[in-house]
């Protein structure tokens, strides 16, 4: 069973579901239970997921900033070891990975590897620089500077290519933002309902079907209901189910 506790308001909601398939009200107590039990041990997992999804907007400031203070033309030793010591551990992540991969050619980057900031404190000033450059700067270009409105051009600046992506790290994807995470809760919630009621769920995205409803319930029970109709479509899609032929 998971963590997640069902309230006994939504208790009485899935049990609702799950008379609404035309199962008996004796069956339909015992499989709402073990409904109750599964849909909380998917919650935990999506949850546990969901406060490990990285921002990647705010992971590349991060990166920015410090790859602007490492290609200073004089960097402040200081500054950067305390940078380095309040990034977040997704970003920690992304130097030490680069690190781990390049230090098979150069062995002294293990060390980064398995301990940034522990390196960062101690390392001397140009070690500090040179690696930091090893492992977040892969190449770049001079862009010229804005036109102004004279005419003349302002002056030009190394664009550092950082993690394959130039001005820093990853750019945000137009459109909506991925909700990858909320879409494999779907699925989970699929599994769960047909495992516990032996119906296969019935295709929509609006909620007026059982499976439909049920994933309205749970996408409100942890505040985010505004996304249900949208991941629905999305697992739809995913799945190529439609909804059965009406007569």
């Amino acid at each position: 069973m998971g963590n997640f506790q069902l309230s006994e308001e939504a208790r009485s909601d899935v049990l609702r579901m799950v008379l609404s398939l035309g199962i008996g009200a004796s069956d339909a107590f015992a499989v709402s239970a073990g409904l109750c039990g599964r849909i909380s041990a998917s919650l935990d997992a999506y949850l546990t997921e969901a406060d490990s999804r990285v921002d990647p907007a705010e992971l590349a400031r991060e990166l920015r900033l410090v790859t602007r203070l490492i290609l200073a033309a004089d960097p402040m030793i200081g500054l950067i070891r305390s940078h380095v010591a309040e990034l977040s551990d997704p970003a920690v992540g992304q130097i030490a990975d680069r690190a781990l991969r390049l230090s098979p050619h150069v062995p002294d980057l293990s060390e980064v590897g398995w301990d940034l900031r522990c390196w960062a404190r101690r390392a001397s000033p140009t070690d500090l620089v040179q690696v930091l450059r090893l492992c977040l700067v892969e190449g770049g270009a001079m862009v010229p500077g804005r036109r102004r409105p004279n005419g003349r051009r302002s002056a030009g600046h190394f664009d550092a290519e950082v993690f394959g992506r130039g001005a820093g790290m990853p750019k945000p994807k137009s459109g909506r933002p991925a909700d990858d995470a909320e879409v494999r809760l779907i699925a989970h919630l699929a599994v769960d309902w047909m495992i516990s009621t032996g119906v296969q769920p019935e295709g929509g995205r609006d909620g007026h079907s059982a499976f439909g409803a049920l994933v309205h319930s749970v996408f409100s029970w942890i505040g985010i209901e505004n996304k249900a109709q949208h991941c629905l479509r999305q697992y739809w899609k995913l799945t190529k189910v439609k909804r059965p032929w009406r007569w």
